[in-house]
Order: structure tokens, then C-alpha cells, then sequence
């Protein structure tokens, strides 16, 4: 043998040391169970399964039932500025849904018209000018407009005070119940098995290794089990000892019968975040997180499409087909959690806020990790063992 080839060989042995698992260990590991059928689920399924890997995606009421499919779906990295390791990762999921567009043949529910801000004080305005300033000079596509400019992207709103505008280019809306569907059913196409209503009951454990699923429907026997099951997989966790602080918080949003067309980009105005689905559909919040005031359901609809109407008179008689109340997915300390559980070799979490953005980039490095063994160093900031 070479002096080389043997350098390449202990170097790839001396990585695959280090991580713990060799590429031939991870890809004999062939049956990965993935508990949750939301976007993080699905789109975790859909990598793994193209790869080859065999898949049962296992759900206890519907796909996308969830914090997926009552999300606002902003698809963008402008709001994750506090962390560059955070906004890159965003970033890499924005891509992602680009890369999914063409894969699927233009099937995803994806709308790329953009973001539009704006504020009526100096105070918010100043706000968000920093966030401004900082992705631009990450390199993020946006600008300050004037209102000029505004209105003349907004022709049907009543703005109101201007004090300071943005736009951000390349963000975008993706109904999530709609990208979920896509997902599964070509995942389900290259052979994964898709199990719903069916609940999870424990994770069978021997030693430091996950040896099977326990359902419901009995025990599902697993090579790698994957838990993508939002609020619920904190539970999960803690039965086997890991630490996965969650918080719920609730957001409100309606959604509204088919409109005419009103707009092309999503909107955050001073009061009010709104964007009109490809069906015509208005969906909004009273602010980017859409929190609930904790008051009743239907009054708190009325009131969001109030604030909305405020900007967009057209829609003061639009009719609310419904008003949902989700709990998204807030880990404590805000941020992503991707990985192997700490003490557990076959146990890979994969919770986060910004789910709906991330999920191209978590399904394609979860597949890395579980298929080649390999460990993407733009999760390193989100393991885990920051808890252990």
C-alpha cells in the first residue's frame, strides 16, 4: 500500500473514531423509526428514504396535525439575527425549499414574493434598521425603502404613519399542511411506511442502545430511532433520562374564506402580519409570533382581522373560516436541538422553533448523521448535550 492511501485510511479511521460510529456502522443501521409526521418528521423521512434507508414514520392523530400545520410558515433568516450560526442554518433551510421546488417538479405550495416591513415610530423603526444593518452585512438580500416605494408595492394598503420601511427580497410563504402532504407521498413513493393514528407509548432501551419503538399497535423493532414530535418528544426524552427543556407558546391566527388578490408578498405592518395564500385565502396574526392575549377564541379572531382590515380595508366583512390556536415548539434557550441524546448512540432529537424554514437543512444533515456518520459542523452549536 502507499504512503498515502495508508495516510487517507488512519485519517478516515481516526474521523470515524472520533464521532463514534464508522460510515459502514451508520449505514447497516437501515431501519429508522421517525416518531412525528410534522414538517421536521417528513422531511426527515423523505432524505432518509431517498438514500435508501428503510423508514416507518409513525403519527398519533394526522400528518401535519400539529405545530406544523397551524405555523404562519414564513420561510426566511431575517428574523434570526441574535445568532449568525442560527441565521446561517436558516439560511441553508431557505435554500433548501428552493432545491425542493425544483425536485418536486414545482408540486410545493411555495410563494417567493418577498417580505415587507414597516413602522409608524422611531423607536420600532430603529429596531428594524439594526436587524437590517446586521443581515446585510451577512450578506442577506434587503434594503431600507422609502414610502414611496411602499406604497407602490403595497397599491391596495392603507399604510398609515411611515417611519421606516424594509424589504427582504427573497423570503417566502409555503402552506405547511400542503408541503407536509408532498412529502409524505413521495417518501411513501420510494418505499417508507407511513403509520397514523398510531401512539407512541415508551422507546425500548437496552443498555445504551434504542432497540425498538412501543406503540400502540405493539413494538416496532429499530435501528435508529429519530424524535421529531414537537411538545411531545420532551416526554420521551425524559423517559430515558434526557434532558429536552420545552416551552409551549400559543399563536393565534385566522384564516379567512378565499379573497381577491391582495397581495404578493407577506406583510408586517405595525399592528398586523398578513399573507394571502395561492387559494386566496388570508392568513393572520397580530404580530410575527401571532401570541395569544389568552382571551376567547372568536373574539381574538375578530380583533386580528380588525388590525388586518386597518391596513387592507377590503377585508373588514371577509368572512373567518377559522381561527386556530397552536403551540409552537420554543426549546429553552431558543435554539435548535439536532443530535444524538447524550448516553444514547441510536436516539437522534430534532425540536426547534423555525421549523417550517429549517426543515430542508435538517432533513438533509439528520440523513448525514444517521447514513454516513458523518457530523455537520453547523449543527455543532445545537446538540443535545448543551443540556446534559
Amino acid at each position: 500500500m502507499q504512503r498515502r492511501q495508508l495516510l487517507q485510511l488512519l485519517g478516515a479511521t481516526a474521523v470515524a473514531a472520533a464521532y463514534g460510529r464508522s460510515a459502514a456502522a451508520a449505514r447497516s443501521a437501515d431501519h429508522v423509526v421517525v416518531i412525528g409526521a410534522g414538517i421536521l418528521g417528513a422531511s426527515i423521512a423523505y432524505h432518509l428514504v431517498k438514500r435508501g434507508a428503510k423508514v416507518t414514520i409513525l403519527e398519533k392523530s394526522a400528518p401535519a396535525s400539529g405545530t406544523t400545520g397551524d405555523s404562519f410558515a414564513y420561510l426566511n433568516a431575517s428574523t434570526k439575527s441574535s445568532s449568525r450560526p442560527y441565521y446561517e442554518l436558516n439560511a441553508r433551510g431557505m435554500a433548501g425549499w428552493r432545491r425542493w421546488q425544483l425536485d418536486f417538479g414545482g408540486a410545493l405550495p411555495l410563494q417567493w414574493g418577498g417580505a415587507i416591513y414597516w413602522r409608524d415610530e422611531a423607536a420600532a423603526t430603529e429596531k428594524l434598521l439594526t436587524t437590517l444593518r446586521t443581515v446585510q452585512e451577512w450578506g442577506y438580500p434587503a434594503r431600507r425603502i422609502d414610502e414611496r416605494e411602499l406604497h407602490d408595492l403595497l397599491p391596495k394598503a392603507s399604510l398609515g404613519r411611515v417611519d421606516g420601511a424594509v424589504v427582504y427580497e427573497e423570503e417566502g410563504v409555503v402552506d405547511p399542511v400542503g408541503a407536509v402532504q408532498v412529502l409524505l407521498d413521495r417518501a411513501k413513493s420510494l418505499g417508507a411506511t407511513l403509520k397514523f393514528p398510531v401512539e407512541v407509548t415508551g422507546i425500548d432501551v437496552a443498555g445504551d442502545r434504542v432497540r425498538g419503538v412501543k406503540t400502540t399497535e405493539g413494538t416496532i423493532a429499530a435501528d435508529t430511532v429519530v424524535v421529531a414530535a414537537g411538545l411531545g418528544s420532551q416526554w420521551l426524552a425524559q423517559s430515558l433520562d434526557v434532558k429536552l427543556p420545552l416551552v409551549a407558546s400559543n399563536g393565534v391566527l385566522i384564516h379567512t374564506a378565499p379573497q381577491p388578490k391582495l397581495l404578493d408578498s407577506v406583510v408586517f405592518a405595525p399592528a398586523s402580519t398578513i399573507k394571502q395564500s395561492a387559494n386566496g385565502r388570508i392568513v393572520s396574526s397580530s404580530g410575527h409570533e401571532g401570541s395569544s392575549d389568552g382571551s376567547d377564541l372568536q373574539q381574538q379572531g375578530q380583533r386580528i382581522l380588525a388590525n388586518a382590515a386597518r391596513y387592507f380595508p377590503t377585508l373588514k366583512d371577509a368572512k373567518i373560516e377559522r381561527v386556530s390556536n397552536g403551540q409552537r415548539v420554543l426549546p429553552q434557550d431558543g435554539f435548535p436541538v439536532l443530535g444524538y441524546a447524550p448516553k444514547i448512540g441510536n436516539l437522534y432529537l430534532a425540536v426547534t422553533h423555525s421549523g417550517i424554514t429549517l426543515a430542508p437543512a435538517i432533513g438533509q444533515f439528520a440523513t448525514q448523521e444517521i447514513l454516513d456518520g458523518i457530523a455537520p459542523d453547523s449543527l455543532a452549536p445545537f446538540r443535545p448535550s448543551r443540556f446534559a
